[in-house]
Parts: C-alpha cells; sequence; structure tokens
C-alpha cells in the first residue's frame, strides 16, 4: 500500500457535534493502517462544537480534516468532499452513523476487483425496540432477504449480525447515500450528487439527491456490490419515528420525484405526471404535495427551472 491514501471518508455534518463523534469514534477502532484512508469532515455551517470535536480527532490522526462550507443542502458537503478527497474510494458515511468494526478493512478488500464500482452494506436501527409493531406494519417494506423502511432511510438484511459475511448483488433502491462507497470515476461521469438535505426555506431547490448516481450505475450495468461486514447502524430517535417527521420525509420525497421528471423530461411532462399519480391514486397525500409545490415553484419561477436542468452541481 505504501502508505497511500485509498479510500477518503467523507461526512457531511451541521449542529451535531454529539452524534459526529460516535461516528469519528467508530472510525478511530477500526483495525487498519490509518495512513491508507483520511477522513473529511464537511461542515455544513455549524454553530455548536463540531470544530472541536474535529481537533480532538486530529490530534490522534493527522488525515481527520475539517471543510467549513456554509453553503446550504447536503449536496454541498457531498461534492465538495468529492472534489478534495485524495483516495480513489470515496465513501459517504450520515453523521449520525456507526460502523461495523471490519467496515474499512472490508472496503478495502471488495474494491480489489477491479471491476466493482460501488459497495454498501446495510443502514440499521441502532435501537429497534423504538420500531412499535405498528409503526413496521405501517413503513416496513420486504424486499428478498432485506427489511426497508425508507421514511427513516434503513435498511437490511434479515438475520445480520456484526459476525455476518454475505455477499451479494446490491439491488435497486438500496444505494442510500449514508453508507455508500464509490470509485471516484463513477461520481465525476455522472457529475456529482444532485440536491438534497436542502433547509426548509429553500426546498423548492431540493433535487433527488444520490438516488441519481444509483440509476446511473444501474443504466451504465456497473458491477454494485453488498457486503454485510460494510454495514453501519443509524442513531434515530423517537423524532425520526413521530407522524409529523414521516409526512415530511413523504413530502420531501415527493419533491424529488418532481425533479426527476422535470429533469428528465427538459420540463415537459411534469403536469401530467402529477395528475397520472393523483388517477392512479399510487401515492400518498405527503408526497402529492410534495410534488405540485415543486411543479408550481417550476412553472412560477425562472430561477427554479435554471436550477433543476444544471449540468451539474459543483
Amino acid at each position: 500500500m505504501n502508505n497511500e491514501i485509498i479510500l477518503s471518508i467523507v461526512i457531511p455534518t451541521k449542529n451535531r457535534a454529539n452524534l459526529l463523534r460516535n461516528v469519528l469514534e467508530s472510525i478511530q477502532k477500526q483495525k487498519v493502517d490509518a495512513h491508507i484512508f483520511e477522513t473529511l469532515i464537511i461542515d455544513n455551517g455549524s454553530t455548536d462544537n463540531t470544530r472541536a470535536v474535529v481537533r480532538e480527532y486530529q490530534k490522534k490522526n493527522k488525515n481527520y480534516r475539517y471543510i467549513y462550507d456554509a453553503r446550504p443542502g447536503l449536496h454541498v458537503g457531498r461534492n465538495r468532499g468529492l472534489r478534495e478527497s485524495k483516495g480513489e474510494l470515496v465513501g459517504y458515511l450520515d453523521d449520525d452513523v456507526i460502523l461495523f468494526p471490519n467496515w474499512i478493512h472490508t472496503v478495502l478488500e471488495a474494491f480489489k476487483d477491479k471491476e466493482i464500482m460501488y459497495v454498501n452494506g446495510s443502514v440499521i436501527p441502532y435501537d429497534k425496540s423504538l420500531l412499535t409493531s405498528d409503526f413496521r406494519a405501517k413503513y416496513e417494506i420486504r424486499k428478498g432477504t432485506y427489511k426497508f423502511i425508507y421514511p427513516i432511510s434503513c435498511f437490511w438484511e434479515v438475520g445480520i449480525t456484526e459476525k455476518d459475511t454475505r455477499i451479494h448483488r446490491a439491488i435497486k433502491g438500496s444505494l442510500f447515500g449514508g453508507n455508500s462507497i464509490y470509485r471516484k470515476s463513477v461520481l465525476y461521469a455522472c457529475h456529482g450528487f444532485h440536491p438534497d438535505g436542502m433547509p426548509g426555506n429553500l426546498l423548492m431547490y431540493r433535487g433527488d439527491g444520490e438516488s441519481h448516481v444509483e440509476q446511473f450505475i444501474f443504466e451504465h450495468k456497473m458491477k454494485a456490490m453488498y457486503y454485510a461486514q460494510a454495514s453501519v447502524y443509524h442513531m434515530i430517535d423517537m423524532n425520526r419515528i413521530s407522524d409529523s417527521y414521516i409526512n415530511y420525509m413523504h413530502f420531501r420525497s415527493g419533491i424529488s420525484s418532481m425533479y426527476t421528471c422535470l429533469r428528465a423530461n427538459g420540463g415537459k411532462g411534469g403536469i401530467k405526471y402529477f395528475w397520472n399519480a393523483v388517477i392512479r391514486n399510487e401515492k400518498n397525500i405527503g408526497e402529492l404535495k410534495g410534488e405540485a409545490y415543486l411543479l408550481l415553484y417550476y412553472v412560477f419561477y425562472g430561477r427554479v427551472r435554471k436550477w433543476v436542468h444544471k449540468k451539474d452541481y459543483f
């Protein structure tokens, strides 16, 4: 390896220093040569002690890097991390996850297969006791050996433990941005990430985030793999399973789906897309409201139309 940085781990964050400390500690505990990976913390405008937390870990490993970029949106951190990264591999983690003990080792071993362009693992609710039977009945979806709860950005393979060694092809709908590793060339080929995680007053500029990267990977028949040992725990809390939060997530999902439609069709077909969803009764009211929200902004505001059709968001 010659002490060369191979993997760049990118963690966008804002005002969640205590959660950030957990993920950084789980990185620090990884049993690999610390010189072959770097960790980039992209601070999206924090006013808490995020900088101080990062400084603690910089004392332990010089390859912890802190970058402040207060432009709004999760895509800012993801794309900035891509541009600043030194590794051939770029892994993205949310600031509220905890890595499986062999996460980095597993990622590096996986990418020894030069045909692999993408790797992920499960994103497991850290405290499953929060998921009541009623909540799971409403939102849990079974796909093969996986369980998905999309509103809280979690999926996991049935029976998974930290000793699980299952490896197989990643399936569509499982390329979650909070635990994803790419060859850097793939991200540049698809022009980086689309807008995501916009604050409430700028939701008209929300896009489809990492979803278009997933679409690019599968459309080009790239090799995408699931490794159980590359899994993480997701630190959800009671607020994440409240009705108000779930409704908000459905609203944001509707914005994203309309963004995808408008961008794919050069702005045409948005009204038909929305109307068909209403007629077919195939989406809940929150998603429909999100679609209508972006469609109206797109129709009446030129700056929103221009934003939707940007070549990239670097």
